[in-house]
């Protein structure tokens, strides 16, 4: 779908549809709402009172405008309270405008930039205007490879966003379609990540995915390596072969590398490391069906990873990522591992597993130990890690753990500007005499309480201290039970847009 700008008269914009947001607290409802009120004799306000629109935070209405305006239909959203305007509502209003529609069957849409104060900083300008340009690619996302019936209609091919000339003095219109292109760049990241998730896993095996990332490297044009068995084997990444022998398909580890351009100096070196459970069935500790059905997206951590190294590629950070991927099936057979079987980690450590549903944490373990040997001055994992967490912070919230307060500072700034949810958790030194081994030096399991907690700290032992480490447990939010906003129902690719901020920061890309 193609964004761009429109600066002229809201009565003149040539679309199908004209979306406009209003706060609850305004009388007036703003005065590009009382604009066209004007134009249409009231019938705006007496479509909104028949509707009891208040304004309240995502609520709707869709009025056929008649021939006094250009546009067949006004889309009227509410922001809630002016106080509680930003960018992560600016981002629902236009996943909102985009989902309306292609419901409608409208093929362009104009939606209004909102300034909260005039004069406004130009950060927070371009933030907007990004925000509207991510949620409306967002919002336009359908998977439907494998419908054959009537899938879900899209129509909208051109949104613009239309803005007042005086609400963006000293901001420069090249800035402007820079936070337009950035915003786009995030939002494709995003949605390979949704696709991935949503992948049927018979289709997306571990050798799969692997091959899905070469392709997405050679277009993006990032250096990468993928290693089968024969090369885990020799990077002694016992753990990871452990948990992928009970299934057909063969693990593997994929090591994707963003190099900053020549001439560039690189500020620093960042690790971002996912978890790749193409399917995880509990191995021989096995999970209920009902606990199973979702196990396609336990590769949630995995397709941020992508998605991230995808849209990094594009807007050209002065840093050098390596975005790092441990990739198994984890299925009940003759060969699978048992609880009380003891491995060594590439690290060295041996670990007795207890629980062979306890996965992730083994794959990730190993994968962390790689990633520590090329020396980044940041580590980041993303995983689908533990039921626990969504016990704790519920379906749209992530845990994160995060081992320095700089760090933290840092990943709470990306994820504030991202819109994603995240609360930070403790790494609690205490809980870690929980996960002594009897015959090993550390088991993958505590007792039930403090789950997340625990399956963190088992993380930590396999990262130096030395190195700035956290780990973001993203197994509520990595899928959405129904559409709403620019989220859809099924894979939302959380994790990708925080990850971009990081490492990216605040600055629109430049064109």
């Amino acid at each position: 779908m193609k964004v761009s700008l429109y600066t002229d008269d809201l009565r003149a914009a040539p679309c199908d549809l004209l979306a406009l947001g209003v706060f609850s607290d305004e009388p007036d409802r703003g005065l590009q709402f009382a604009y066209l009120n004007r134009l249409l004799e009231g019938a705006l306000e007496r479509a909104c009172r028949d509707e009891r629109f208040k304004g309240n935070q995502g609520q709707t209405v869709v009025f056929n405008a008649g021939s006094q305006l250009a546009s067949r239909r006004v889309l009227i959203y509410g922001y809630g309270e002016r106080k509680d305007y930003d960018a992560e509502r600016a981002r629902r209003f236009a996943g909102t405008a985009v989902r309306v529609s292609n419901t409608v069957g409208a093929k362009s849409c104009v939606a209004q930039l909102t300034i909260p104060v005039v004069p406004a900083p130009a950060q927070l300008i371009l933030a907007l205007v990004q925000a509207l340009s991510e949620g409306s690619m967002l919002g336009g996302y359908a998977f439907s490879t494998y419908q054959t019936k009537d899938p879900k209609p899209i129509s909208l091919k051109e949104l613009r966003i239309a803005f007042v000339a005086e609400d963006v003095q000293g901001v420069k219109g090249a800035s402007i379609r820079g936070a337009i292109v950035r915003g786009q760049a995030i939002a494709e990241g995003v949605l390979a990540a949704r696709s991935l998730v949503n992948e049927p896993p018979n289709v997306l095996s571990p050798p799969e995915l692997a091959d899905r990332a070469r392709k997405m490297c050679k277009t993006a044009e990032l250096s990468h390596r993928v290693l089968g068995v024969r090369d885990l084997e020799r990077q002694g990444m016992r753990l990871i072969l452990a948990v992928g022998r009970g299934s057909e398909h063969e693990p593997r580890l994929i090591h994707m590398t963003y190099t900053p351009e020549k001439g560039t100096e690189a500020k620093r070196t960042v690790c971002i490391v996912g978890k790749g459970l193409t399917f995880d069935a509990g191995g021989l500790s096995l999970k209920p069906n009902d606990s199973m059905v979702d196990m396609k997206a336990d590769m949630g951590g995995a397709a941020a990873v992508l998605g991230a190294m995808e849209a990094i590629a594009k807007l050209k950070p002065d840093v050098v990522v390596h975005g790092i991927i441990g990739v198994a099936e984890n299925m009940p057979d003759g060969r699978a591992i048992r609880p009380g079987d003891v491995f060594v980690s590439k690290k060295g450590l041996t670990v007795e597993v207890l629980n062979t549903d306890a996965e992730g944490r083994l794959v990730l373990a190993d994968a962390l130990s790689y990633a520590q040997d090329l020396s980044p001055t940041e580590i980041i994992d993303l995983a689908t890690l533990t039921g626990a967490c969504m016990v704790a912070l519920g379906r749209t919230i992530a845990g994160a753990f995060v081992s320095d307060e700089g760090l933290y500072g840092e990943l709470a700034q990306a994820w504030e500007r991202s819109g994603e949810k995240f609360w930070r958790l403790p790494l609690d030194p205490e809980l870690r005499e929980l996960l002594d081994s009897d015959v090993a030096d550390i088991k993958n399991v505590a007792d039930r309480y403090g789950g997340a907690i625990t399956a963190a700290l088992f993380l930590r032992d396999f990262v130096e201290r030395s190195v700035k480490w956290a780990h973001l447990d993203i197994a509520g939010p990595v899928l959405s039970v129904k559409d709403v906003g620019y989220l859809p129902k099924g894979g939302t690719g959380f994790g990708v847009r925080t990850l971009v901020e990081f490492v990216c920061g605040p600055n629109v890309l430049r064109i």
